[in-house]
């Protein structure tokens, strides 16, 4: 069992929408609820389902995430008998460097490599930019009951919540025959009576054989590995069974900052913290062990998530703190994300904004933003008592 499943993380994310909280880091490695990173959701699935290996493919500089993920002990990849996790990153440089035939070559031979010398019997192919915690289990016992090719993860949506720009793709289900699915597509060709949509959530299960024989006709047609494109070309072919598994926890797609901020907040919620950490299965992160957050007396918190090791004399409201923060007297921090190590100096005023690690604000500054439109304080940015910001 401990070697049924191999994985294909395909960090290779579109994140200029997500700067500069990308400018240094893959959105696999963004925080997440104080103490978690993004990658913590398919890591974990993966260890609730016992699997052994990973195989990840990073576009840019992977340093943050390697840093977070070390040797995968925490999640249990570091078994010695067909276990790790496999990295390959800076894919843009190499494929602008290789020019073309000999990166491709190489792109699609990873993939293979990899697979190929794994011992597992099914493969999962997925990404970081939706947070859920998707039971592997479960959706593979799907997948036999229904003796599918192919298996892809959805959520039911309503189409109302959802941004008419959405990069993601939706999936038009033959209800009336288990499920299956008929065909993938943007939002902008679902129809507009739909009050619900298929939304895919980038989580595919197939035989290791199946994915193999797909990866060589996505070379052929010089096509990425992804759950979407593996979809499509399935489509094609006659006799291919893709069936559907309904997810039906907490579900929130990361595509720009907004998402990022309403993701977060949302954890502010027990409901919504609840339905996502404690499902079946925990989502597991990389211990850090520290003093607790201390609170001064005089200082005020309400409905805020904080990580270990802050220091809060002022005022936090409906917001999260990550760790070694300090809040100062009558600094004033609400409706915001505080990542790690930053410093709030007195008399400060915090509003719908996201500070980015090692942010020191000045005695006195005002930074204000919306819950439409957050304001983002840079890494190792200087905020000073007139409001600006000088970036480190």
């Amino acid at each position: 069992m401990k070697t049924r499943i191999a994985a294909i993380l395909n960090f290779v994310e579109e994140d200029d929408k997500l700067l500069p909280l990308t400018r240094r880091r893959p959105i696999a490695s963004l925080p997440f609820a104080c103490r978690y990173r993004l990658v913590d959701f398919p890591f974990s699935s993966l260890t609730n389902a016992e699997a052994r290996s990973a195989a990840l493919f990073i576009s840019g500089t992977g340093r943050s995430l390697y840093d977070h993920i070390r040797s995968g002990i925490t999640w249990g990849l570091d078994n010695p008998a067909g276990g790790g996790v496999f990295t390959h990153s800076q894919l843009d440089l190499k494929s602008k460097v290789g020019e073309g035939r000999e990166f491709k070559s190489n792109y699609y031979r990873d993939h293979a490599n990899y697979l190929n010398r794994s011992k597992a019997e099914y493969v999962v192919i997925t990404g970081s930019r939706i947070v859920a915690n998707v039971q592997i289990d479960s959706m593979l016992k799907h997948h036999l009951q229904k003796e599918s090719d192919i298996t892809i993860a959805y959520k039911k949506v309503q189409r109302s919540v959802l941004k008419e720009d959405t990069t993601y793709s939706f999936y038009d289900l033959d209800e009336a025959n288990g499920f299956s699915i008929l065909d993938v597509s943007p939002l902008q060709e679902v129809a507009d009576d739909s009050e619900t949509v298929a939304f895919g959530l980038d989580f595919l299960l197939a035989k290791k054989e199946v994915v193999l024989d797909y990866l060589r006709e996505l070379e052929e047609k010089d096509l990425a590995v992804s759950v979407q494109n593996i979809v499509r070309l399935a489509l094609k072919r006659n006799h291919v069974k893709i069936d559907a598994y309904e997810y039906t926890g907490y579900m929130k797609p990361i595509e720009d900052i907004r998402s990022y901020f309403e993701a977060n907040m949302d954890m502010l919620d027990k409901d919504n913290f609840n339905a996502l950490f404690f499902r079946e299965s925990p989502v597991i992160t990389k211990t850090k062990n520290s003093a607790p957050t201390y609170y001064g007396k005089e200082s005020i918190v309400k409905n805020s998530l904080f990580a270990n090791d802050s220091e809060i004399y002022g005022t936090v409201e409906h917001s999260l703190v990550s760790r070694k923060n300090k809040v100062c007297e009558k600094a004033v921090v609400k409706h915001s994300i505080i990542l790690q190590s930053c410093f709030i100096d007195e008399d400060a005023y915090i509003e719908y904004a996201i500070l980015d690690k090692n942010v020191v604000v000045e005695k006195g500054a005002k930074l204000c933003g919306t819950p439409e439109d957050p304001l983002v304080v840079p890494k190792n940015a200087r905020v000073l008592s007139t409001g600006e910001i000088v970036e480190g």
